[in-house]
């Protein structure tokens, strides 16, 4: 059995994986080669070290040479992925290696690739990240062979390094519009250093405060520093009249995030006639 050494941790796959790289999926399919697992969570006290691994399977029918590397990366407000032509405000990339940085894989077999490094002891708790990649580089063509294929596949590294790390957001706006229903959004903002997972609901209340419709905003994530749209639809019929909507959020803070907007449903044309 292999003593464990302090202040080592080792990475682990969760048990739910997200691909949260769409084009992972379309590569894997066009190059058969793919990366398990694509996922990291860790956590890891400041200055700790941190080691593991991760497998590549190659093609069935052919060897491949790879590299492997960082990219860092965020999602918009949309929840998109966005690649970062420099280093994130949040990175690991500075911590970590990988080795090794190149290698073929022969036709249908496994290779393993190593994780490893520290963080630094004056890290503030909180949550880190970054993205990597493997990516196949093209043998030179024989003469009339035609064009070289290439592609990726890709993976991410979440370090949680622990120590005071409060949770908080805010809403920074909330619009609402009414056609034959209402439709709308909410901006939400993660202005602490973990990773948040807010969800609410919204209400719609009459002159007298009498809460007349109530739905749920589902849960979306939002990590540190990033915002988040929350858009919604629904159809539904109102009276006329002038009505306040509500949105409210919790995000795992102390206290729950509200907002406001005022709403105004007129008499159908229609009914004018």
């Amino acid at each position: 059995m292999r003593k464990k050494r302090p202040n080592l941790y080792c990475l682990f796959l969760l048990t739910s994986v997200v691909g949260f790289f769409a084009l992972a999926a379309e590569t894997t399919l066009a190059l058969n080669v793919s990366i398990s697992p694509p996922r990291w969570e860790i956590e890891v006290e400041p200055g700790g070290h941190v080691e593991g691994s991760f497998a590549v399977t190659g093609a069935a029918d052919r060897d491949f040479r790879v590299k492997i590397y960082f990219q860092d990366w965020v999602f918009n407000r949309r929840g998109e992925v966005e690649f970062l032509p420099t280093v994130g405000p949040r990175s690991v990339v500075s911590w970590l290696q990988i080795e090794p940085a190149e290698m073929i894989i022969p036709a249908g077999e496994e290779r393993i690739f190593r994780i490893f490094g520290a963080v630094p002891p004056e890290t503030a708790g909180g949550d880190y990240w970054s993205g990597f990649f493997v990516e196949t580089v093209p043998e030179v063509p024989q003469e009339g062979s035609g064009m070289v294929v290439t592609g990726r596949v890709g993976g991410g590294v979440f370090l949680t390094v622990r120590g005071e790390a409060e949770k908080a957001g805010r809403i920074k706006d909330f619009t609402v519009e009414w056609e034959n229903g209402l439709s709308g959004r909410v901006l939400f903002v993660n202005s602490g250093v973990t990773q948040l997972h807010p969800s609410g609901r919204v209400e719609i209340r009459d002159s007298r405060g009498k809460t007349v419709k109530r739905f749920s905003l589902p849960e979306t994530v939002v990590l540190p520093g990033g915002e988040r749209e929350m858009v919604f639809a629904e159809a539904m019929s109102l009276p006329a009249g002038d009505y306040v909507v509500l949105a409210i959020l919790d995000c795992g803070s102390k206290k729950l995030l509200g907002a406001q907007a005022l709403l105004k449903v007129d008499v159908p044309e229609e009914e004018e006639r």
